[in-house]
């Protein structure tokens, strides 16, 4: 690699991790925000209840470990969310001791809302994207991830 090339490597290297902080500090702000709304969904119980949706019935033990989050806080988290019509948790049949939590019908039909607000936001801020930058960021962003997992 020429010496020009690898300068410029450098300075896409530089723009990229500028741009991950950028995110980064973008989600950090997102999830901030959460108490500051009265009656809406945090980040966190948003991302519960995709999980839900995509899994169908999940432990709350599975839910802690898909979402970052400590037991107690799922308890939390749930408690909410139950209140709130959003979920049901339930014993599982065939082990009594385990206790497996479901969306609602509320609860898929208020995720299903929140759905296509998001996906209209994100066709609008990624209209400028070919495919193959998309598919280019996708690849980045989980080799970052796979960086950041190894620190």
């Amino acid at each position: 690699m020429s010496a020009r090339a690898a300068a410029d490597r450098a300075q896409l290297a530089h723009e990229l991790r500028a741009a991950s902080g950028d995110l980064l500090a973008a989600e950090r702000r997102l999830r901030s925000r959460d108490p500051q709304r009265p009656g809406a969904l945090s980040y966190a119980q948003v991302r519960a209840l995709v999980m839900l949706d995509d899994a169908e019935q999940v432990t709350a033990g599975q839910l802690a470990k898909a979402a970052d989050l400590t037991p107690a806080s799922v308890t939390a988290l749930l408690d909410q969310l139950e209140q709130q019509g959003m979920v049901e948790r339930r014993r599982d049949p065939s082990d009594r001791r385990v206790v497996v939590v479901s969306l609602t019908p509320s609860g898929r039909e208020l995720l299903a809302e929140k759905r296509v607000r998001w996906r209209s936001r994100w066709e609008e801020a990624m209209e400028g994207f070919s495919d193959a930058d998309l598919t280019a960021a996708a690849a980045v962003m989980r080799a970052m991830a796979r960086m950041f997992d190894g620190l």
